[in-house]
């Protein structure tokens, strides 16, 4: 695969506006999640760690958009276009617009409904405050309905941090404060496996994920000449950690050592790669593939998908089944029908949810917008 434009193009002309393959690799990321709930884990298509593949490419994304977004709303301040309090406040809107209603809504109605599954009735501020992944770490509980969502506790805490490092920090110190970042991300893991700890569901443990994607929308914003010399670099490092990868998943044991420490690094790099592809836009085969407008909407409903996707084969489906045995559809699907009805009824919920829910509440994001120009003596 090949990006289009090129290298040579991309950095004359820096990323701007939607990048529609980043929605087709949103659902591969997410495809993989499901995968990896759905299917027993170490066999058959689950053989490879796909959860933690998926919530990779997931965090990596998320790193190049918001450190892309903060980046020209920082050069914004820095002109005296806006201010860096009104900048925070409506990003932080935006993002809580984005995330907030519908984990308010699923977390609540299990809370009602579903508290058997769930620690939340017991700890219900750890979800509420979106601190869960805390309450992961401490009760190891993945049989919660709700573990899934120790990685939107891990973004929303980046959210209240990272703008302010981004705004913050002088330009000439912001990439080492990005090699920092990732830096910290494999020490707090081997920190926390010297403690016990292997599934590494705080926050710093997944800095490196994270600040892969900020270094990306960092060269882009601010060094775009850079970029041709960027992508040399990527390729060889993103073969390289597809090798290390494959030698880790072969040789040794999940909870060995190596295993915690580079694991998410090297899926982290290789990641990149795709999404530093998909943002210049593949060509070839691959351009063919994160085109496809199905891709790219499943991509937009990711979310949807995320939430609903533990629910839906243990609740939704067997409520499914028993409505139509009460109309006189007898349906008394095998292990795969179920996981293709299961999938059919995710995509449908997931649908309704993005169009009478999420995308009418995302609309506001209108009143809510980066271009109020700065005043004498605000913030």
């Amino acid at each position: 695969m090949t990006p289009v434009p090129s290298p040579r193009q991309t950095a004359a002309r820096p990323l701007t506006g939607h990048m529609p393959q980043l929605d087709s690799l949103r659902t591969f990321a997410v495809l993989l999640v499901v995968i990896y709930h759905w299917f027993p884990t170490g066999e058959g298509i689950n053989r490879l760690p796909n959860g933690t593949i998926g919530v990779m490419v997931f965090f990596v994304v998320s790193g190049f958009l918001i450190t892309r977004i903060l980046l020209g709303n920082r050069d914004r301040i820095r002109a005296g276009k806006a201010t860096l309090g009104h900048t925070y406040r409506n990003f932080f809107v935006r993002r809580a617009l984005r995330i907030f209603p519908l984990y308010y809504l699923i977390i609540t109605f299990v809370y009602l409904f579903l508290p058997q599954a769930s620690d939340i009735r017991a700890q219900p501020a750890y979800y509420y405050l979106y601190g869960y992944n805390i309450l992961l770490h401490k009760t190891g509980n993945w049989a919660d309905l709700l573990s899934p969502f120790w990685t939107l506790g891990v973004e929303e805490q980046l959210y209240l941090v990272w703008p302010w490092v981004v705004l913050l920090t002088p330009p000439r110190l912001f990439r080492a404060v990005i090699i920092a970042m990732i830096s910290v991300g494999v020490l707090f893991r081997g920190y926390g496996y010297w403690n016990g700890d292997v599934d590494g569901v705080l926050t710093p443990a997944s800095f490196d994920a994270f600040g892969l994607g900020a270094l990306w929308a960092w060269t882009t914003t601010e060094r775009p000449d850079t970029i041709p010399r960027f992508w040399q670099t990527l390729r060889i490092a993103a073969i390289v950690a597809l090798g290390l990868m494959i030698g880790l998943l072969t040789l040794l044991p999940g909870d060995h050592l190596a295993v915690v420490l580079f694991q998410r690094l090297l899926i982290s790099v290789v990641a990149l790669w795709f999404v530093a592809g998909a943002s210049a836009g593949f060509g070839g085969v691959g351009g063919v593939i994160l085109n496809n407008s199905l891709l790219q909407y499943v991509g937009r409903i990711s979310y949807g998908i995320y939430v609903f996707h533990m629910m839906v084969p243990g609740y939704a489906v067997p409520l499914l089944l028993r409505i139509t045995n009460r109309l006189g559809v007898p349906l008394s699907p095998g292990f795969w029908s179920h996981r293709l009805l299961s999938l059919a009824v995710l995509l449908v919920l997931a649908s309704a949810s993005w169009y009478l829910f999420e995308k009418p509440i995302n609309g506001l994001k209108r009143y809510f917008t980066y271009d109020k120009p700065a005043t004498p003596g605000t913030l």
